[in-house]
């Protein structure tokens, strides 16, 4: 459970107050500048076109490292470079059924030249050295991958690595040099890279080029995330939440539609890619985030942006807001910023409630990216067409987002998150009891149970911004989403699992989200709470009194 701030031992250095906090209310600019004007709609717009092309690359490896139908070339009885994939005398030389079938052949007895569809062939199976593939469309015929499951998956783990590297990086970035500069560099990076791939020669080239693309543009999402929330007020929040998680929905439903349209690898990633070189214009086009300059003293190029963002909503700002962006700070605040900035991490370090909700919070996000990414890219081998499932299941998405909207802040978060792990787990471990002749029922839970994940997922964006301050907002949320990434990691080895325990998969994603649900009930409601400047203000939230401007709404 965290500790009160009240509490004996509460860090020295948490007491360093933030430029942003002294005496500046940015909640009440924020509602000034009116939230749903021109200013801010054309910067939802611009943030929205990097979150649908986020969705876009997530996690393409579902199908640019798609598993195909291949079998074995018996050259006994064909060429190596025989196209009939059902000859009259297939069922005699493969074994009837399973992994052996795609890997392990029969040679034919007799010397006679050529098979036919009465061919005798040997008892004893034989490993196969040649396949024959039915596909080209992914990579695993491409780079001869058949038989080495282990590879294909290794593009999904390989993929999430790089996520795991890159958090923590653009985090740094975006809290140290601004959020804008992350996001750009991110969604333009991840452009130039990852078009590279289509021109791969071979496995390892291939594995080498995707991790250096989700170094550079895992952070997208992230960045948008922040960027976004930070420019509304507190009763925005959720719905800035539900707007970008519709924008996820529709990326992975064009993702799907995509790769239906241009099946081959190689066609998709140029046809993709290349659009996002285009997120250089943002330089001139997005502006930077006003609380983030705020928090680092760069009073005069926020006053810029609220001046423009004011004329553009077509607003008048108070006289008490005039007069705090005017007034000078002294000199000695510049040199108490500079040593907070130096001291960030020892602030965190110093404080066992933000250390504690460091911890859960990262178990939040292995559970999360674990579960999310699990279901995802096992919806794949459900009966039916691959693109259609992969399509419902993200579909049905908007289901948790829209219940997101609708309870977040009414409910509050740590009751609908507590729910949404609870129906998750459950489902998901009900799954391994269904007996086969309900498949419906199996594809009911699973269905349930990726609504549930999703609703989790997207509410914890929000909820771990929420729980953390201004000056390390990024970097906190990025070492959190760091580390969920090792979910993410284990996640695309579940359908290898299954080939052993066929149920174990479904349980250990249960058992995982029942665990975050129950870590829910020892960090702080945030609901109608302001965004924390400091650490001292992040360790305080449960302290906080509700807005007045909340409590009137929600009394009304």
């Amino acid at each position: 459970m965290e500790k009160s701030s009240g509490n004996i031992g509460k860090p020295v250095a948490a007491e360093v107050v933030s430029p942003a906090s002294e005496g500046f209310d940015t909640e009440r600019l924020m509602r000034e500048l009116g939230q749903g004007r021109l200013f801010h709609l054309m910067n939802y717009g611009l943030l929205a076109v990097t979150v649908f092309m986020a969705a876009i690359y997530g996690i393409n490896y579902v199908f640019l490292a798609g598993d195909v139908s291949y079998r074995c070339v018996v050259p006994e009885c064909e060429l190596s470079n025989s196209t009939e994939y059902h000859p009259a005398w297939l069922a005699g030389a493969l074994p009837p059924a399973g992994r052996q079938q795609r890997c392990s052949r029969r040679e034919p007895l007799g010397a006679a030249a050529g098979c036919g569809a009465g061919t005798a062939f040997a008892e004893e199976l034989r490993p196969c050295d040649q396949w024959l593939y039915a596909s080209w469309d992914t990579i695993v015929a491409e780079f001869n991958l058949a038989c080495q499951e282990w590879k294909r998956t290794l593009v999904g783990t390989i993929h999430n690595v790089g996520m795991l590297v890159s958090l923590p990086i653009l985090g740094y970035i975006s809290d140290r040099w601004g959020r804008k500069r992350a996001l750009i560099l991110s969604c333009t990076l991840v452009g130039a890279i990852g078009s590279l791939k289509a021109f791969s020669v071979s496995y390892e080239m291939y594995v080498v080029i995707e991790f250096l693309e989700t170094v550079a543009g895992a952070s997208a999402f992230p960045a948008a995330y922040i960027l976004t929330i930070e420019l509304l007020g507190q009763d925005k929040r959720v719905l800035t939440t539900a707007f970008l998680g519709i924008m996820l929905v529709l990326g992975g439903l064009s993702f799907a539609l995509l790769a239906k349209t241009f099946h081959y690898w190689r066609t998709f990633i140029i046809v993709v890619y290349p659009p996002s070189l285009l997120f250089i214009s943002y330089i001139y086009l997005l502006p930077e985030s006003i609380r983030w300059l705020l928090s680092k003293g760069r009073k005069e190029e926020a006053v810029e942006i609220i001046m423009r963002a004011a004329k553009m909503n077509n607003v008048t700002l108070s006289e008490e807001t005039m007069k705090q962006l005017t007034e000078e700070k002294p000199k000695e605040t510049k040199k108490e910023e500079k040593q907070e900035e130096s001291g960030l991490w020892m602030q965190v370090l110093r404080s066992p409630i933000i250390m504690t909700r460091l911890a859960i919070c990262s178990w939040w996000w292995i559970t999360c990216t674990f579960v999310f990414y699990g279901l995802a890219i096992n919806s794949v081998s459900l009966a039916g067409d691959k693109y259609t499932n992969y399509m419902l299941v993200v579909s049905v998405e908007v289901v948790a987002v829209v219940t997101n909207a609708l309870v977040l802040d009414r409910v509050g978060r740590k009751r609908t998150l507590l729910v949404a792990y609870t129906v998750c787990g459950l489902s998901c471990v009900a799954i391994a009891f269904v007996p086969k002749s309900l498949a419906w029922l199996a594809t009911l839970l699973y269905l349930v149970g990726k609504i549930a994940i999703t609703q989790a997922f997207s509410g914890i964006y929000m909820y771990t911004s929420e729980l953390f301050p201004t000056h390390a907002r990024h970097s906190l949320l990025g070492f959190c989403s760091m580390v969920g990434r090792i979910g993410s990691i284990v996640a695309p080895q579940m359908p290898l699992l299954a080939i052993y325990v066929e149920w174990l998969p479904s349980v250990l994603f249960g058992a995982t989200a029942l665990i975050a649900g129950a870590l829910m009930l020892t960090t702080p409601e945030t609901l109608n709470t302001r965004l924390p400047d400091t650490i001292q203000e992040a360790e305080q939230i449960k302290n906080q009194p509700r807005s007045n401007e909340m409590q009137m709404n929600n009394t009304s």
